[in-house]
């Protein structure tokens, strides 16, 4: 009888599980609290997804007389269950070199504590409550956990609503799950959904990029005798990226620095595509300089201050000091120069991949956060939104390159950039120090449930180089020159971007790199891009910026391989029987390894085997 009994209470409560993990719970007593001049009407409903979502959507209406303005809008969702301070959560990330993902208890919280894109609590039993976005059209959502409730807020940037005008916050989905990795894939497609990408260009680039070696100081030879080094020692390349700096002033983007002509652009980019390689061009696509000609003569297309100033932010470089203005893509003046600007690079010079850089200066907080002298932003369009002025320019940029050209953003919000890029900056610049490799890997695996879906991801350039292999030419920027890496560390980051990534661009000069270092490029060209790829250990790291990935699964076609890195300065051993290695594998310190799997099993069975509960 007892026996009896222990059975049905094990079918009961594995009952239950499955009904949790099946079927969602009401979101009871959600709240949503706007700040405007005068009285919003809001009103919310919350549909079932045939994902399994819960889609929450919020309608803001202006029901007076006059013109309201937005201050803030914040919404609040009760969780129903017990939160105790010693679970754990995951905020996603957001922004390319702001904000990776980052894993804490809720006690542990700190202001830092938020996410643009997600937020995720692990309870006690396994299971998982989570909270995301699938829009930034309008505003920027920001989760946060307090006291047992999903709260979502947004700064309303004096957005303007018309008597009788009604529109939408962004589109908020909620779930309850038992499996994390199947929640962020299918939240992943959710975007992708949502912003109508129903196809991602291809992309297997492979070549040489100017910025980490030279930085902004480079000439043409230094261009050429790179090239003539990559067609030796990678006959297959297909690509050569001419990154920042060769324009005379920031927002000047049809002139060049005297160092550049007199063949120029056009010259070298001749030269590329002569040899079928894609040219590749890196300009700042929201912001000018106070000295630059179109600042002087059009000062109207910059964002301006409370007291009507121009914005400037100074900032001194060894190379040059900068004063830096931003671009304000309400002004249809500001839309047709950066078209104009964009049309020349394509049909004049030949360019056909884009690589648009600083993004996240087209946002309102970010250039505050640099100017902190900036209360309120005056833009030519006072009605809108920084998000709304962005996405302006974003569609411009677009349509002004073609859809046959490649648009790749980089230090970026990823949200409002959703739609129009093909590729995507992940993770922050990339420097030959190994101390930079985990947090490379950490800020662009956590992103691994958009690479592929919402754009191709890229971890930025391939990097082996160690002082001896330096110049007098190499950046002066101090954490460019002087490194001391080792083989075995460059090998880790060439073993991560074989993983990871789409662009394969070795930013090292090869004239002087060791031929040991130069083999790792190839190493890394010859492996085949892959189609996608998963931190397995994902609860287990993220407690800070530099606290890597071990564990790394990818997929090309039926082909799997398994990505093991030891970031720590001591041995361990990985047991990977899920895996089909009966030993365990031992990696000493600050070493890599890739494996290739022989079983029969598939990519999604060995994902859900051997992935962090």
């Amino acid at each position: 009888m007892k026996r009896k009994f222990a059975i049905l209470l094990l079918i009961t409560m594995f009952g239950n599980f499955l009904a949790y993990a099946q079927t969602p719970k009401t979101w009871n007593n959600i709240k949503v609290n706007v700040t405007a001049n005068q009285p919003v009407t809001t009103t919310q409903t919350l549909k079932d997804q045939a994902n399994g979502f819960q889609r929450l959507m919020i309608s803001l209406s202006n029901k007076g007389q006059l013109p309201l303005t937005i201050e803030k809008i914040s919404v609040s969702i009760p969780i129903n269950e017990i939160l105790t301070d010693n679970l754990e959560m995951v905020y996603g990330g957001s922004c390319m070199g702001q904000t990776p993902l980052l894993r804490q208890t809720i006690a542990t919280q700190t202001k830092k504590s938020s996410s643009r894109m997600y937020e995720m609590v692990r309870l006690a039993d396994g299971q998982y409550v989570f909270a995301g976005s699938l829009s930034w059209r309008i505003f920027l959502p920001n989760f946060i956990q307090k006291d047992g409730v999903f709260e979502i807020w947004s700064n309303g940037e004096g957005k303007q609503l018309k008597p009788g005008q009604t529109i939408q916050y962004e589109q908020i989905v909620l779930k309850r799950t038992n499996n994390w990795l199947d929640l962020l894939n299918q939240f992943g497609t959710a975007i992708a959904a949502e912003n109508k990408i129903t196809t991602l260009k291809p992309a297997d680039f492979k070549g040489w990029a100017t910025w980490d070696y030279y930085g902004r100081v480079f000439t043409p030879k230094d261009i050429y005798d790179n090239m003539d080094q990559l067609n030796k020692l990678a006959p297959k390349a297909n690509m050569v990226q001419i990154d920042g700096g060769w324009w005379t002033e920031r927002g000047d983007y049809k002139t060049l620095r005297p160092n550049m002509l007199p063949g120029g652009l056009k010259q070298i980019i001749s030269r590329i595509t002569s040899e079928g390689k894609t040219p590749g061009l890196h300009f700042d696509g929201f912001r000018g300089d106070a000295n630059s000609e179109i600042c002087k003569t059009h000062p109207e297309y910059f964002l301006h201050d409370q007291d009507g100033n121009l914005i400037v932010e100074t900032v001194v470089m060894p190379d040059k000091v900068m004063k830096n203005t931003y671009f304000d893509y309400s002004h249809p003046g500001a839309r047709a120069h950066i078209q104009d600007c964009i049309k020349n690079m394509k049909n004049n010079w030949g360019v056909r991949y884009f690589k648009i850089d600083f993004m996240r200066y087209g946002l309102e907080d970010f250039v505050k956060e640099k100017n902190k002298n900036v209360k309120t932003i005056k833009a030519y369009d006072p009605t809108i939104t920084s998000v709304e002025r962005f996405r302006l320019g974003m569609k411009t940029m677009r349509e002004s390159m073609g859809n046959d050209s490649y648009f790749l953003g980089c230090s970026a919000v990823f949200g409002p950039c959703i739609g129009f890029v093909d590729g995507m900056r992940t993770g922050g610049d990339i420097h030959p120090l190994y101390e930079a490799f985990p947090e490379r890997c950490l800020a662009n695996l956590s992103n691994f449930y958009l690479s592929g879906k919402v754009f191709n991801g890229d971890a930025d350039y391939l990097v082996f180089r160690e002082g001896i292999d330096e110049d007098e030419k190499v950046s002066q920027e101090k954490i460019k020159n002087g490194g001391s890496m080792t083989m075995n560390e460059a090998q880790m980051w060439a073993d991560f971007n074989k993983l990871y990534g789409t662009a394969r661009l070795h930013s090292d000069n090869l004239v002087t790199l060791r031929s040991e270092r130069k083999a790792l490029i190839n190493d890394v060209f010859e492996f085949p891009v892959m189609d996608e790829t998963v931190p397995l250990d994902f609860w287990k790291h993220a407690t800070n910026k530099s606290d890597g990935f071990e564990l790394i699964i990818a997929r090309k076609g039926k082909d799997i391989y398994l990505g093991i890195f030891n970031w720590s300065d001591k041995s361990k051993e990985y047991a990977l029987q899920d895996f089909g290695k009966q030993n365990p594998i031992h990696l000493e310190g600050r070493h890599s390894k890739i494996l290739k799997y022989e079983g029969n099993k598939s990519f999604n069975q060995l994902c859900q085997e051997i992935k962090s509960k």
